[in-house]
């Protein structure tokens, strides 16, 4: 078979997930599509949860399997060594692809340019759907685009030409979160084109995470964001007047008012300290009311029982 396009999927421990993003890549992204899931030491392997698909069975989808543990972004690495296709598409575990998309971005004018994303519909736990606002028509992205509606996470129907990836140089596998941000900062930087696709390429499905574990969750994953984010900070200077307002809601988010003053004191310019300094305080009180408000609730739910 010939390849002209290849989907990547990490997956680990969502068995049943998998299988839904798996059947979403077979349906209508064409036939000369490859799908390469990337274990990454599930415990249930993943070649088991897809062994009666027809597809793999015939080798049109592909598992490998990491002999360790090693995060998404050595997974999507791992993908990109072994794909075949020129074009390169990711997609999450969890999430499914709009039937066609790969095909159509293949085989249009899209692969004119050196990557892409696309709108998505979010699938709420409840089932509602919801389809935010397209950020660009069908086209080329403006390269004086603002950078929030440049940038995307891989999971927004993201794909790539390899010989760019060739170019500009892999995932950071240090970078457990945001690794996504910085592939696509070093992107731009790098004035690559990019391309948007107006209409949902992708489902992406919302999970609710309740009670104390959503707590910890939410606080680790700000931590690691912050510590994350400021590398990225660090690397794009001049990207700075909106990847460190990301940086520092994170940081507001779990008080880190040391780490936070000491950025904004770092860069250079006064306005751009004085706006960022306003923004990180702004976000301090819009979480300190929103955790009050939280702590109300619960103490008037707790009065009427």
């Amino acid at each position: 078979m010939t390849v002209t396009h290849s989907i990547i999927i990490p997956t680990k421990d969502r068995p049943a997930l998998l299988l839904r993003a798996v059947r979403s890549a077979c349906q209508g992204q064409g036939a000369d599509c490859e799908i390469l899931v990337i274990d990454d030491m599930s415990l249930l392997p993943a070649a088991q949860v897809l062994k009666d698909l027809p597809e793999f069975e015939s080798g049109r989808v592909r598992v490998l399997r990491d002999a360790r543990a090693t995060g998404v972004s050595a997974a999507r690495n791992t993908g990109i060594a072994a794909a075949r296709g020129r074009l390169i598409f990711f997609l999450d575990d969890d999430d499914a692809l709009q039937p066609g998309y790969c095909a159509r971005i293949a085989a249009g004018p899209a692969q004119h340019c050196d990557y892409g994303f696309s709108a998505y519909r979010l699938i709420r736990s409840d089932g509602t759907i919801m389809v935010p606002r397209a950020r660009f028509a069908t086209g080329a992205i403006p390269p004086d685009a603002p950078l929030r509606k440049q940038l995307c996470g891989m999971g927004m129907g993201f794909w790539i030409h390899r010989r760019v990836v060739e170019e500009t140089g892999p995932f950071d596998s240090g970078l457990q979160i945001n690794e996504d941000t910085d592939f696509v900062c070093r992107l731009i930087d790098r004035n690559k084109r990019g391309w948007y696709e107006a209409s949902p390429g992708v489902d992406i499905y919302q999970h609710d995470i309740t009670g104390n574990l959503a707590n910890i969750t939410r606080r680790t994953h700000a931590l690691e964001r912050a510590r994350s984010m400021r590398l990225v900070c660090e690397r794009y200077p001049a990207m700075v007047a909106h990847l460190g307002r990301s940086y520092l809601r994170h940081c507001a988010k779990v008080d880190l008012r040391p780490q936070a003053l000491g950025f904004i004191n770092t860069q250079s310019g006064h306005g751009l300290r004085v706006r960022l300094w306003l923004y990180f305080h702004a976000k301090l009180l819009s979480y300190a009311a929103a955790r009050i408000g939280k702590r109300r609730a619960h103490a008037d739910r707790a009065l009427r029982f």
